[in-house]
């Protein structure tokens, strides 16, 4: 079994009394890592120190605190909908979740409704389309794991489905469109290319690089598909990892919004520069032993230089292929100064 590194905590706690602590340990039994400040540990001007900090490095913050409180703590290191983690507000005595902000793109709202059902609280949600119940593009793009590359285009899209109008979504697989209408079919027309009539409103689901063209008339949403295999050598700095990971997929014409995960051998756990490279594109690392690498003939023939520096007969493209669940490499390894890449087709998430 791979060993996966996340590079973000799913929930960080903030309570700031002793009660509001207790409301929190109740969360330990419902997620994983959820990580849960003392009150103690966040007088004297430390909250906002770390606020900051889980801006960083969690997927979602909740408060139990009043609402001025957590305002005040987020205010300076808010930076817009599609980079904001979640935030969700709770009184200490648990009668309400409020679903503070990123409520779509950053799951606040399934987060409120989450933890209102736990501790049998009143959900308070505020955006247009939940309290019309309709279905955002950010819902869609929640249940299908697909990741918005323009997030000014959303309005466009939600505005339509608001008024009773029916947008576009664009997607060349089959497989997907039937399920997106299977879902949303009442809200969203599925096709396979755009429509004649630039008046609609149009998101395209695409891994591929797009023309200026397209991006301007459309959401564009990048289906997480992609696993890059990498292998480097020791000491190797997160820029050339990046460098090289941004040169590959541009050479495959794949958008970098599209990579799933990193795969690699478990020797490089703890190589800096591939866990910072990780933790700034928040993407997961899967570590794979020798042994488990080696379950696979290298496409590209065994590296003797790999096989013993490592025990295992191929690193990078094994890894892609172990970590995608698939039996083809979308591209071969490629040697990119320290670091060698390969790519592996997931598919898609439904």
């Amino acid at each position: 079994m791979a060993e996966r590194f996340t590079p973000v905590a799913p929930l960080t706690v903030f309570p700031i009394t002793d009660r509001g602590l207790a409301l929190a340990r109740r969360l330990e039994k419902k997620y994983r890592d959820v990580v849960i400040h003392r009150p103690a540990a966040l007088k004297d001007g430390r909250l906002k120190h770390e606020v900051k900090a889980a801006f960083k490095g969690s997927r979602a913050l909740l408060f139990i605190s009043a609402s001025g409180i957590a305002v005040r703590a987020i205010a300076p290191l808010l930076k817009g909908k599609h980079l904001d983690p979640a935030i969700v507000l709770m009184d200490e005595k648990g009668r309400f979740a409020v679903s503070l902000l990123s409520g779509h793109m950053g799951g606040a709202n399934r987060l409120t409704k989450e933890l209102a059902s736990f501790f049998n609280a009143t959900p308070v949600i505020t955006t247009a389309t939940d309290i019309s119940n309709l279905p955002s593009i950010e819902d869609v793009c929640e249940k299908f794991a697909l990741k918005i590359e323009n997030p000014e285009a959303i309005k466009r899209i939600n505005s339509e489905i608001l008024k009773g109008n029916k947008a576009v979504i664009v997607d060349r697989y089959l497989g997907r469109r039937w399920r997106i209408k299977a879902a949303y079919g009442r809200h969203y027309i599925l096709r396979a290319s755009f429509p004649k009539d630039t008046r609609k409103a149009v998101a395209i689901i695409s891994d591929k690089l797009l023309r200026p063209a397209d991006r301007r008339r459309a959401l564009v949403l990048r289906p997480r598909e992609f696993v890059v295999g990498i292998g480097c050598k020791k000491g190797v700095g997160e820029k050339e990892i990046e460098a090289g990971i941004r040169k590959m997929m541009e050479g495959a014409g794949v958008s970098l919004l599209s990579i799933r995960n990193l795969a690699t051998i478990d020797i490089k756990r703890h190589e800096k520069g591939l866990l910072d490279y990780a933790k700034k594109a928040g993407l997961p690392i899967d570590f794979y032993s020798a042994g488990e690498l080696n379950k696979i003939k290298p496409p590209s023939g065994v590296s003797r230089f790999v096989k013993e520096n490592t025990g295992a007969a191929g690193v990078c493209e094994n890894a892609a292929l172990l970590s995608s669940g698939g039996k083809r490499l979308w591209r071969r390894k490629k040697r990119l100064g320290k670091i060698t890449i390969a790519l592996a087709r997931a598919g898609y998430t439904s």
